[in-house]
């Protein structure tokens, strides 16, 4: 069906092995269910005969990156979360779903769930591990309500940057080495773009939609960090803060190696002033 296929081509653009047809399990199985072009299990009508009506997103190699944007891909988790999200708050591109199997925690491991929309949303626990499943709602057939739908593209807005800013602040965290070779801002910066960090995630969703320049940003992450300071979050907020008020061009260059010394240093130091 096409929202499906929709979804399929953009995520094998991004790199992700997609499945769509049943192996011969899915094909001998009774009843035949959303894998094949003959589904007994249409929900909420019948299915159409000659139309599949499922794919299943495997996860992606270790520091795998996207061929659209050149960043990491995010994990099975990661997406399954914004799938999640999506479908709860109504976003049109994945109005189509019916169920999704998936693991919220890790590949193969943890709690395995089915989330359900027949018609409102239900979870139960699945057995279906290893990727995510995704099964469609009948009366999609033929929509383009999808076509525009890109999940990894919805999880980099987090951030409002551009492919070239992500790029560039990726430079800097991996090559700032300092406080006693730790990566204070790489590992900060990695829990407010992955979303995993509760405290973070609540102050990055109100700090961030509206920011489109990179300096404007790194401003807000110091501000942010401000906020954070004195609180228990492992020393990362008080290191961070004290790295980003001290930082000069002049230190950057001790921690970078020397090809990128003074493209970033002259940036880095460019846009924080900014």
């Amino acid at each position: 069906m096409t929202p499906a296929q929709d979804l399929k081509t953009k995520l094998r653009a991004h790199g992700y092995v997609v499945y769509d047809i049943g192996n011969e399990d899915h094909m001998e199985h009774e009843p035949p269910e959303d894998h094949t072009p003959y589904s007994e299990t249409g929900y909420p009508g019948k299915a159409t005969y000659g139309v599949g009506y499922a794919i299943d997103i495997m996860p992606p190699a270790s520091g795998a990156r996207s061929k659209v944007d050149g960043l990491p891909l995010p994990s099975l988790q990661q997406l399954g979360a914004q799938l999640l999200t999506d479908r709860n708050d109504g976003v049109a591109g994945i109005r189509w779903l019916k169920y999704m199997n998936w693991e919220p925690q890790r590949n193969n491991g943890g709690t395995c769930h089915q989330d359900s929309w027949k018609p409102t949303y239900a979870r139960r626990s699945s057995t279906d591990r290893g990727h995510i499943h995704l099964s469609a709602l009948t009366g999609f057939d033929s929509s383009t309500i999808g076509a525009g739908y890109d999940p990894v593209a919805r999880i980099r807005g987090g951030i409002d940057m551009t492919p070239e800013e992500h790029k560039w602040l990726e430079t800097v965290h991996k090559n700032l080495t300092v406080m006693d070779g730790r990566n204070p801002i790489g590992q900060v910066y990695t829990r407010i773009t992955d979303g995993t960090d509760a405290v973070l995630g609540s102050k990055h969703a109100q700090t961030f939609p509206s920011l489109t320049a990179l300096g404007k940003q790194l401003t807000a992450v110091q501000t942010l960090l401000t906020g954070l300071a004195g609180k228990d979050f492992t020393d990362e907020a008080a290191i961070v803060q004290g790295v980003l008020a001290s930082l000069t061009p002049e230190k950057i260059a001790a921690a970078i190696p020397p090809a990128q010394v003074k493209a970033v240093a002259d940036e880095l130091a460019k846009r924080l002033q900014g």
